[in-house]
């Protein structure tokens, strides 16, 4: 069983989380229109991880402001970012395998019009596209999303902000 302690910094840390995905998903879905994938993943993660390193540090772990520069700030982050490129390469990784893994399907939601009049003609009958999300590529961003969680959790509970954690 885990303490209550660790249980809100879970918490917290999954709140985070999933802020840090909504814009590691919102660069890589529209950055992957224009380049190829493990450009457009790679800085989404760049982008989420600034992101993330500052609401983790001040809130998840309350990690408190020094002042000035001193060396124990400059070794959280230099842990910080070792640890998010060993588990951002893990990350880009893991939605790679799983690009070439999953079938090419994509959902989609459509509104149908009806037909009126001559069925043959279909002058006011029609189909317009709503939404559309290609499955791929969601599944393989949650994926890799879990994976690197996970990683992420452990590096910083246990490595990276472990004596800040009370």
């Amino acid at each position: 069983m885990i303490s209550s302690k660790t249980f809100i910094a879970f918490t917290k840390f999954g709140i985070v989380g999933g802020i840090s995905f909504l814009v590691d998903m919102s660069v890589y879905y529209g950055m992957s229109q224009f380049m190829p994938t493990y450009f457009a993943k790679a800085a989404g993660i760049m982008v989420a991880t600034l992101v993330n390193y500052k609401l983790n540090k001040y809130w998840t772990w309350e990690s408190k402001k020094s002042a000035g520069v001193d060396k124990s700030r400059n070794e959280t982050l230099k842990k910080y970012l070792m640890l998010y490129a060993l588990s951002g390469g893990i990350n880009v990784g893991t939605n790679e395998i799983m690009l070439a893994s999953l079938p090419n399907w994509e959902l989609q939601l459509n509104m149908v019009f009806p037909v009126v009049g001559d069925i043959a003609a279909n002058t006011m009958g029609g189909m317009k596209q709503l939404f559309a999300v290609k499955i791929d590529k969601l599944f393989a961003v949650l994926t890799a999303t879990a994976v690197g969680m996970g990683i992420n959790f452990l590096g910083q509970k246990l490595w990276v902000f472990g004596k800040n954690d009370k």
